[in-house]
């Protein structure tokens, strides 16, 4: 596999432990407790940063390669572009509920955990469509000069959470996962 490939292949694996957690204080909250919501605030702003600056523009790259190249499945490809568009305003949705919260406005849990709830269902989904067709469609249809061409005009910045950890930005959401990786 190529490693731009293999980069958004680990970030997916990393995003899935992210909304697993993320789902998992969203339940809390349904319960009626209140989880931790300055971890949450910072996993949506790592979400966003890095989502926003290096992982969506990648994958745009790969997708408007394939679609140069031409596939019978653009209509995957156009609505993924999209989805990353569109990811941005359900995460800033959600944000502003947490900090609606934090700022102690009247809110509806109710509201506050659909916002949660969805942009994970999205994210979940949004994901699961780039892993099972179009990753698979950009190894069949892109060339090795198409990969080289896609490396070059990649944004090419470290993770600040899992690549080279920058526990002073993230400092709950890094000593959560932490503490997991211990578990």
């Amino acid at each position: 596999m190529h490693p731009v490939m293999t980069r958004l292949a680990e970030d997916h694996v990393r995003l899935a432990r992210l909304l697993d957690l993320f789902e998992e204080l969203l339940n809390r909250f349904h319960e009626g407790a209140e989880p931790d919501y300055e971890l949450m605030c910072e996993m949506l702003e790592y979400m966003d940063n890095y989502s926003d600056i290096v992982h969506h523009p990648t994958e745009d790259l790969i997708f408007q390669r394939v679609l140069e190249n031409g596939t019978a499945r653009r209509d995957v490809f156009d609505v993924l572009m999209r989805q990353h568009k569109a990811l941005g305003h359900l995460s800033k949705r959600f944000r502003q509920s947490l900090d609606g919260i934090l700022h102690e406005e009247v809110l509806l849990r109710e509201d506050v955990e659909a916002h949660g709830r969805e942009l994970i269902g999205t994210l979940r989904a949004h994901k699961r469509l780039e892993d099972e067709e179009a990753f698979p469609i950009a190894l069949e249809r892109l060339s090795e000069e198409d990969w080289a061409e896609v490396e070059a005009r990649a944004p090419n910045l470290e993770d600040p959470l899992f690549g080279n950890p920058d526990p002073l930005r993230y400092r709950s959401l890094y000593s959560r996962l932490l503490a997991q990786a211990e578990d």
